[in-house]
């Protein structure tokens, strides 16, 4: 199945390479603690972080691609699901192998536990990059996420940052980036808890936020934005700080998601040559539409959604 999707027309398509799997969601009244038992509802969706941010750029109007790696007990099921949502899929199958699995358990306020079995997501390796650098050469966006090997994400931002792409890279699960990832992204964007493990700081208030953001810059970022769930979102880049207002409100209940949501919007909007600031605010718009839903995927607008809420905001 490697290599099955055709190569877009255009060039203005984003390319995102990365996680693909299976999510199992439960809903508890509370998140149990050690030795606790909990009822809970069990829904399972599509899921991985490349997975969710190609679905929430497609819906949202972007040209997408996907690159990932599945098992055998689920190609089927996740090809068709990308293709339903007008996703070019370029899956590679392994035999014998589990597909990517996560369990979320998400409590009362729409907070969230999560445990991933990588599985399949291990087998994305550089010779599979190579394999399908046609999609990068033609890409004008490339995302990365990093629940697939670190040694193929850097070298996928490396062969892309050598043909000019805009590079876009969710840093999660966070772990200590090196500055040569630093440098060649383009738009960084991690949450705050993110940017505390690639900071190596403490992000729990505003000021500490700041300096962790200022901690980066000095690292040679270029964008850097960083997603605050009811306290909107940053961004910081040569010109300073700017700050986004958020447009969530009280009905929120569902926060899993929300970043990759955030950026696949961003991109869509990146794509169709949006200026950097109102692909921001429709990705914050967006995100804010998500999290009154429950689920990933399941709470992810289509462009239509965003536009007629969007027409309804007085502070854009």
């Amino acid at each position: 199945m490697g290599g099955n999707a055709s190569t877009p027309s255009s060039s203005n398509y984003v390319l995102i390479i990365g996680s693909i799997g299976i999510d199992q969601t439960i809903f508890s009244e509370d998140i149990p603690k050690y030795g606790e038992i909990n009822k809970g509802k069990i829904v399972k969706n599509p899921g991985g972080k490349g997975n969710n941010e190609a679905i929430a750029c497609a819906r949202a109007g972007g040209e997408t691609i996907f690159i990932g790696v599945v098992g055998d007990d689920s190609d089927q099921y996740l090809k068709q699901k990308l293709e339903e949502d007008n996703v070019s899929p370029v899956l590679k199958v392994k035999k014998n192998v589990e597909t990517h699995c996560a369990h979320i358990i998400i409590g009362p306020n729409g907070q969230s536990k999560i445990v991933v079995n990588p599985g399949a997501d291990y087998y994305l390796d550089i010779n599979y990059i190579n394999e399908n650098q046609r999609y990068i050469d033609n890409a004008s966006i490339v995302m990365f996420q990093l629940e697939i090997p670190i040694e193929t994400v850097e070298y996928g931002i490396n062969i892309s940052y050598e043909k000019n792409k805009i590079i876009i890279l969710r840093p999660s699960p966070a772990v200590a980036l090196n500055d040569n990832i630093i440098k060649k992204v383009t738009y960084l964007i991690p949450n705050e808890s993110e940017l505390g493990v690639i900071s190596g700081m403490p992000t729990k208030d505003e000021r500490q936020i700041d300096e962790a953001c200022k901690n980066i810059m000095d690292r040679g970022a270029k964008n850097l934005i960083v997603p605050l769930g009811s306290k909107g979102c940053i961004l910081w880049n040569k010109d300073g700080k700017k700050e986004y207002s958020s447009y969530i409100t009280d009905n929120a209940i569902d926060y899993t998601g929300y970043v990759d949501c955030f950026i696949g919007v961003f991109a869509a909007f990146l794509s169709k040559n949006y200026e950097l600031d109102e692909a921001i605010k429709y990705a914050n718009l967006a995100a804010s539409i998500s999290v009154t839903i429950v689920g990933t995927i399941s709470s992810y607008p289509k462009l239509e959604d965003i536009k007629n809420k969007k027409d309804k905001i007085t502070n854009w």
